[in-house]
């Protein structure tokens, strides 16, 4: 199984808040700070990482902090060995 972190982003959406509300009535931080964490975590502060860490009920290491792209780009990348591996198993089962 592959170890899965959330963007912050990910883990306001499950919730179904929209940022802007998200930002103002929990985070009390404006929708805009809220998005620039949205788009590149690595500078979430200290406060802010431990409001997400209880809010959400998860580890420091479950949370994604880096550009948001670098976790798309990464998911893809994983996905792409994962089809390769697939496609060598149903080539060996072919074989068979």
């Amino acid at each position: 199984m592959i170890f899965k972190q959330w963007t912050i982003g990910e883990l306001r959406e499950s919730t179904g808040y929209n940022q802007a509300k998200f930002a103002k009535e929990i985070l009390h931080v404006s929708p805009k700070t809220l998005w620039l964490y949205e788009q590149d975590s690595s500078s979430l502060p200290d406060d802010l990482i431990k409001k997400y860490m209880y809010l959400f009920n998860v580890t420091y290491e479950e949370i994604f902090f880096g550009p948001k792209y670098e976790k798309i780009v990464h998911v893809q990348r994983k996905i792409a060995e994962r089809i390769e591996m697939l496609k060598n198993i149903e080539v060996i089962e072919q074989s068979s």
